[in-house]
């Protein structure tokens, strides 16, 4: 059912749900509503019938819990997670984890069990430089996930490089026009002898890949030390993006939108999605299985939102677009170029990599869990 949700949360008019071909007609109508729009950034809510069953816990939840635990491998493209709960946790790409011998950022989207066995993950680095306790940390385990990679900019580097779709011309040109430094302020180098020393960089995660991820890194630090006329990053770790995201001054930022905006997504029991658009552009879109694991994720993907639209330099007189041209996002484009692959156990993704966008979808035995589309 949600995996044809995913695929039919088309071409849909913004208020009405036009049916789309006979697997669609079965489904009651879709919609797209919106904008809800604060300063540069506009969100817009997808609608659509919930998944029946218990809800998972999140990530988030299952660390504080104390049923999940992320362990240290000292590869740095894999780490092992093991769910120890009585409840299944849902895992989103683009889920950053704190702590072990470097923060990293999970890749795949996909549930783990109740009372799983030690699960490979594929995960990439965003804290290059590390390879060590960080102050009082435990570099056996990860403590906590709070955050998640922000910008679509980010984001396109990590699914693209983490499918094998990268094209390192294309993504050149993207970095450029979004302001991404082609020359990182953490050197590469150590962090690649460090990683080599150990043995952690395979053939499924080239050097490339992890370097754009460090690159946009890069990138987002600098841009909010530029907006906050303050630097993001700690001390401690001055290449830790999770340390940034945690500042003080930007979380007071994200506040203000937050206030504005997170009501919006609280009001109506159908929405299983929504999507952002910073600047007048549509930048992403996520749709869930259900409303409730929407409602357990909407204040952290909010939050996250506000940060994309935080980095961004704001344009005057910027329109926000309006549900229709979601909805025209949201549907496949002809020349989408499909991959199919198993990130992690008993999980299967289709990458759909079109000129105009990227998109990534995840099953579980046939069962839709999540759908990531990414504006190029």
């Amino acid at each position: 059912m949600f995996r044809q949700i995913a695929l039919h949360v088309l071409a849909v008019a913004p208020l009405i749900g036009i049916a789309l071909g006979s697997a669609a007609r079965a489904e009651p109508p879709q919609r797209v509503s919106g904008p809800h729009t604060h300063e540069n950034l506009s969100i817009f809510f997808i609608h659509g019938k919930s998944l029946d069953g218990p809800v998972p816990l999140t990530l988030e939840e299952g660390l504080a819990k104390g049923f999940v635990e992320v362990h240290e491998t000292d590869t740095v493209s894999q780490l092992l997670v093991q769910n120890k709960g009585a409840e299944d946790v849902f895992i989103q790409a683009g889920d950053i984890v704190k702590g072990g011998k470097q923060d990293r950022v999970v890749t795949a989207s996909f549930v783990l069990p109740a009372k799983s066995k030690e699960t490979a993950v594929p995960v990439y680095c965003v804290e290059a430089g590390r390879w060590a306790p960080r102050g009082n940390e435990d570099s056996r385990k990860f403590s906590a996930s709070a955050e998640m990679l922000p910008t679509k900019e980010a984001k396109l580097a990590m699914l693209a490089a983490e499918t094998g779709a990268s094209n390192v011309g294309a993504l050149r040109n993207r970095r450029a026009e979004n302001g991404v430094p082609e020359q990182r302020t953490v050197n590469v180098e150590p962090q690649r002898q460090r990683a080599n020393d150990v043995g952690s960089l395979t053939e499924q995660t080239p050097m490339g890949g992890q370097s754009e991820v460090w690159r946009n890194v890069a990138a987002i630090q600098q841009k909010l030390s530029a907006k906050l006329k303050k630097s993001v990053t700690a001390s401690v770790s001055e290449s830790s993006l999770q340390l940034a995201l945690e500042n003080k001054d930007l979380a007071a930022e994200q506040e203000r939108y937050v206030q504005a905006l997170q009501a919006a997504g609280e009001t109506e029991t159908d929405i299983v999605g929504y999507a952002i658009a910073v600047n007048g552009k549509i930048a992403s879109a996520d749709v869930y299985a259900s409303n409730a694991l929407f409602r357990k994720l909407w204040p952290r993907l909010l939050k996250t939102a506000a940060t994309e639209a935080i980095s961004a330099d704001v344009v005057k007189d910027a329109k926000a677009p309006d549900a229709a041209s979601v909805s025209m996002f949201l549907a496949q484009p002809a020349d989408a170029k499909e991959e199919v692959s198993a990130p992690v156990e008993g999980i299967s993704r289709t990458a759909r990599n079109a000129d105009t966008s990227y998109d990534t979808e995840t099953t579980r035995a046939g069962q839709f869990l999540h759908r990531s589309k990414l504006a190029r």
